[in-house]
């Protein structure tokens, strides 16, 4: 472990985790690499931090220490030379600093830590003495905070966080209440804490936070609401008590509203007050106090109006509408809220086109469009000719006042099955009366990661307008994807051909466990080579998980090519978090263009060069996963089929219909039939929504 002071930073992650150069006490400079798991935040430039870490040779930038911890420390010894260039020391800087160190050495600490300013006057005059003192008192209590942190076990990484919540108090708030801790750690770890810091197995905070654990635990499973017993057992099995103490817990628990008793069951007080919310602005929006409430009143588009609208879209796109997407457009532009749903193939697509042009027509003062992927956004904006952002960039806009919805708006959501309690929430918490939102998605495909189920929960409510469309157009059902897809949608086996190479459709490969890695590579080079299909799975692990087809891939077809940081020159890639400064988001495709003295990566035309922490956000993309894949289309596609916890008939349906062209199942097809005709997942998903919705 090694004391050092930051001097420059190169690089930085806004999660955490930093390149940086800092300087040891004994005047040694070190290159340090950290991580975001290792780092809580990115370092500032003259904080002093205690690094440990393993050194290793980079062929460009010579020796760097690979960090494996980092605890933020107040400066000691000439250490504070360099801490008071830190921005919690303005005016002071390098020449001032040293006078302090020249005059008061080690004793400089000492009168820091008493709090008197008047010491430095004849050095810094009056004003800066303040600055000197103010400064210190915030460097040691983020210090403190950083130590107390890592001497009770507790992740550095959530150290931010907890002193943006808690500030100077936060030592005092958590020894107070441990389990406050049970809102950013586990509940092992959480009681763990508690426990070390001397609470009982009965003590009113361990029941309180043992019955709010038993609701978080349920939304790890993506749960909102749990039944009564269910309930009562989950907290007996954390809290390691007898069902009469567990039925004291919750007691305690619903007095402290730490969780709310619904119908037969309970929710946490999150998830409740988000589904509350939810169904009484939906209740708000579907009855008359919509129209009142509307910033523009005008007059609702007549039926000739909304069929001029029509032909001009028809003469426009060369795609005449069904009716059922008249319908669509129609409630999309007259309906407070409507849900448009419907499989591959339908038109989804075409009818996001035509509300842009009645809202146009209309005179709305604007259409904002988005999705919950940077991809599936992207897709919405190359599709719409209209730009398209993510739902975070959209509310990130709004909060900071980046955009108003001042006026008659339109909100279109695509790929809504894929929305969350949270997101949905947040959207709807940020429009204001008049605001018109219009989902468009597939409840057949997957739930969304996140908790709770809000797109599958709304649709066919009968307070909420619902289109489905079903009509398969001409195009989409020539490759008779679509025709395979609607039968794994209702639950029904499709007949699907033995593949024999290049050609429309979906067939399927029966392969053992032992020969699938062959089987994926082998199909993948007869449609057409590396970079031609996209191999979709449905789990990370195992022997036909996607780690491990991405490592037989990148070992077979990179032997004597240029590699740096695990990746080879023309490897397909896959970016994985959200990375604004470049524009680049979780889920985007690129490929490596260089890979000799640095990492460079082209993400859709836009080449990148990436440094070795980087590397840590971007994974081989021969094979994604079908999370991953959602809101994208490639025009060939394998999946392997394999049992597993999550196969199910969504997880099917919503890789096959990733491909425009061809799928080619590899696998079990005993497990194929079985997960399509069982019962989707998604069903088995517990939520408080229904019962807020109708007071069930």
């Amino acid at each position: 472990m090694q004391s050092v002071a930051v001097e420059s930073i190169l690089w930085q992650s806004g999660k955490g985790g930093a390149v940086f150069n800092a300087l040891t006490a004994d005047g040694r400079r070190h290159r340090i690499l950290t991580s975001s798991r290792v780092m809580g935040r990115p370092p500032i430039v003259g904080e002093v931090w205690d690094v440990d870490g393993v050194i290793r040779q980079h062929p460009v930038h010579g020796p760097q220490v690979v960090a494996r911890s980092a605890i933020l420390r107040k400066p000691s010894g000439r250490l504070i030379i360099q801490a008071l260039r830190s921005p919690n020391f303005p005016g002071i800087g390098i020449a001032r600093a040293n006078d302090l160190w020249e005059a008061f050495g080690e004793g400089i600490y000492g009168l820091l830590a008493s709090g008197a300013y008047e010491p430095f006057e004849g050095i810094l005059g009056p004003a800066l003495a303040r600055v000197l003192v103010k400064g210190w008192e915030t460097v040691e209590v983020e210090s403190a905070a950083y130590q107390w942190l890592d001497v009770h076990g507790i992740p550095v990484r959530l150290a931010k966080k907890l002193l943006q919540i808690y500030g100077a108090e936060l030592r005092e708030k958590l020894e107070e209440n441990p389990y406050r801790l049970l809102a950013f750690i586990s509940w092992p770890q959480a009681d763990s804490v508690g426990r070390a810091m001397g609470v009982a197995n009965d003590d009113p905070r361990r029941l309180v936070a043992g019955a709010e654990a038993a609701c978080y635990q349920r939304l790890s499973f993506a749960h909102t609401w749990t039944p009564w017993a269910l309930f009562l057992s989950n907290v007996a099995h954390l809290l390691g008590c007898h069902e009469k103490v567990a039925l004291k817990a919750a007691n305690l628990a619903m007095e402290a509203r730490a969780v709310v008793r619904v119908g037969g069951g309970v929710q946490g007080l999150g998830p409740y007050s988000m589904e509350a919310f939810i169904a009484s602005r939906i209740r708000s929006m579907a009855n008359d106090d919509f129209k009142a409430d509307q910033a523009t009143i005008r007059q609702e588009p007549t039926a000739e109006h909304l069929n001029q609208i029509y032909n001009t879209f028809a003469k426009q796109s060369g795609l005449p509408l069904s009716p059922a997407q008249k319908k669509a457009v129609r409630l999309a532009v007259t309906s407070p809220i409507v849900c448009i749903t419907g499989g591959a193939g339908v038109g989804k697509t075409t009818v996001l086109r035509a509300v842009h042009l009645a809202a146009e027509s209309l005179y709305f003062s604007g259409v904002f469009q988005m999705a919950l992927s940077g991809r599936a956004a992207k897709r919405m904006t190359e599709a719409t000719g209209r730009p398209a952002c993510t739902i975070s960039a959209f509310l990130n806009r709004i909060d900071t006042g980046k955009i108003s919805l001042d006026g008659e708006f339109l909100i279109l959501v695509d790929e809504a099955s894929m929305l969350d309690l949270p997101h949905c929430y947040r959207i709807m918490r940020r429009m204001p009366p008049g605001t018109r939102l219009v989902l468009v998605g597939d409840a057949a495909q997957l739930p969304p990661i996140g908790f709770g189920l809000t797109f599958h929960a709304l649709v066919g409510h009968p307070d909420i307008p619902t289109v489905e469309l079903t009509e398969i157009h001409r195009a989409a059902a020539a490759t008779g994807i679509p025709q395979a897809s609607v039968a794994i949608r209702n639950g029904q086996v499709p007949k699907l051909n033995n593949y024999t190479g290049r050609a429309d459709g979906v067939s399927f490969i029966d392969s053992t466990p032992g020969e699938i890695l062959q089987r994926i590579f082998d199909v993948a080079n007869d449609l057409g080579g590396e970079g031609a299909c996209q191999v979709i799975g449905a789990v990370k692990t195992r022997s036909a998980g996607v780690l491990t087809i991405n490592s037989y891939f990148h070992d077979m077809l990179t032997t004597g090519r240029d590699q740096l940081h695990g990746f080879a020159e023309g490897e397909p890639v896959l970016w994985t978090v959200n990375d604004y400064k470049r524009g680049l988001f979780n889920g985007s495709l690129g490929r490596v263009v260089t890979a000799k003295r640095c990492l460079r990566v082209a993400f859709d035309g836009i080449s990148h060069d990436l440094e070795g922490a980087d590397a840590e956000d971007m994974l081989h993309a021969y094979a994604i996963t079908v999370h991953k894949s959602q809101g994208s289309q490639f025009e060939l596609v394998i999946v392997p089929v394999f049992p597993s916890r999550i196969l199910d008939r969504t997880l099917l349906y919503t890789a096959i219909t990733r491909a425009e062209k061809q799928v080619v199942l590899i696998g079990d097809r005993q497990a194929f039939e079985r997960a399509v005709a069982e019962p989707p997942l998604s069903s088995r998903r517990q939520t408080g929504m229904a019962y807020h919705l109708g007071g069930r």
